[in-house]
């Protein structure tokens, strides 16, 4: 468990936007690597914009972000990969598979055999076109400028930190200059903070004039167990565990949909992978109370069946359809301008 202090501390040092003396020192210390970076992904970015992109055996639709995680990311692929599937094209996920919590979540979602996992994205692709498929949805791969795609969809979190400081001083992995080559953006939120995405709306607008932006709410809903089954929502007091990049919109998210309990939360970094050991701090903590996970940690945590009979597991998703701007691109992505649900 200690290997997770690092990571957390450096992500809590991401999202203040307030610093501390310490915390600013800090920052200035970090400058210089991270304007190293900033050149790296300068020059990169100006090699890609003249390289020539292949043509993809298939159409290809990217789902990405500029920050290091905590957008939304694997709920809206599986909102856009139900919506795809709904409207008739036989469609594959393709990931890098880091974190093995999303690769399984895919799988439970989509089944094994549309999920193709692994570095080479482009192989992956073929690989899903030699099997039928006739769209590939790719997770994270805004920055995988390699491979060619039909629609290129950024998410941007309302919770994002304002200034895009780039890593290792914050969390960007590209400036917010980079958000103009994307072909939709989509603003998520989870919280009520309505004031601040509209302050993103107005930035967004200012560095990527004419991609269309579309309000995305992902909401906590929907309770299991951990076989996955439905289940009743919890009663009384709750020991909240999670391993994902905002826990604090976990917790948030739990209040609200379970306003007479106290709530403990235990966070650990994002995509940990939890041991034998951290089962026994769970139940060392967790006496008469109910454990409640998201369902990432209850891919990882189903290894335990010891824990089934204490543990409720909260859904995450996105609430409603594909916006219009989105939905008909995906239409004609599909090639059947038919095919909104609507």
């Amino acid at each position: 468990m200690t290997t997770d202090r690092p990571r957390r501390w450096i992500r809590d040092l991401w999202a203040i936007e307030d610093p501390s003396p310490a915390a600013r020192l800090l920052g200035v210390a970090l400058t210089p690597p991270e304007l190293l970076f900033r050149l790296a992904v300068s020059a990169r970015s100006v090699w890609y914009r003249r390289a020539h992109k292949p043509a993809t055996a298939i159409p290809v639709v990217s789902v990405g972000n500029l920050t290091a995680g905590g957008t939304g990311k694997t709920p809206v692929v599986r909102w856009l990969g139900d919506w795809l599937r709904g409207a008739g094209a036989r469609t594959a996920i393709v990931t890098r598979g880091y974190g093995s919590d999303e690769l399984a979540l895919y799988r439970r979602w989509f089944g094994a055999g549309a999920v193709f996992s692994g570095r080479d994205r482009e192989g992956s692709v073929r690989a899903a076109a030699d099997l039928g498929f006739a769209l590939a949805l790719v997770d994270d791969g805004f920055q995988h400028r390699r491979l060619g795609r039909e629609l290129d969809i950024l998410l941007v979190a309302a919770e994002d930190p304002m200034r895009a400081r780039l890593m290792p001083r914050g969390p960007y992995r590209e400036p917010l200059s980079a958000a103009a080559r994307a072909t939709h953006i989509l603003l998520t939120r989870r919280g009520p903070r309505r004031g601040r995405r509209q302050a993103w709306r107005k930035k967004i607008s200012r560095v990527a004039p004419g991609v269309p932006l579309t309000d995305v709410d992902l909401v906590m809903d929907g309770w299991h167990n951990l076989r996955d089954e439905p289940a009743a929502p919890p009663k009384g007091d709750v020991l909240a565990l999670c391993s994902v990049a905002r826990p604090l919109s976990f917790l948030q998210g739990l209040r609200k949909l379970l306003p007479d309990a106290a709530i403990e939360l235990v966070p650990h970094a994002d995509h940990h992978p939890y041991s034998r050991r951290d089962v026994s701090v769970i139940f060392g903590r967790l006496g008469d109370r109910t454990l409640v996970c998201t369902e990432k940690d209850a891919v990882k945590l189903a290894a335990f069946p010891e824990l089934a009979p204490h543990c409720a597991v909260i859904g995450f998703g996105v609430a409603g359809e594909p916006p219009p701007p989105l939905r008909q691109a995906m239409e004609e992505v599909t090639g059947d301008p038919c095919a909104s649900r609507s």
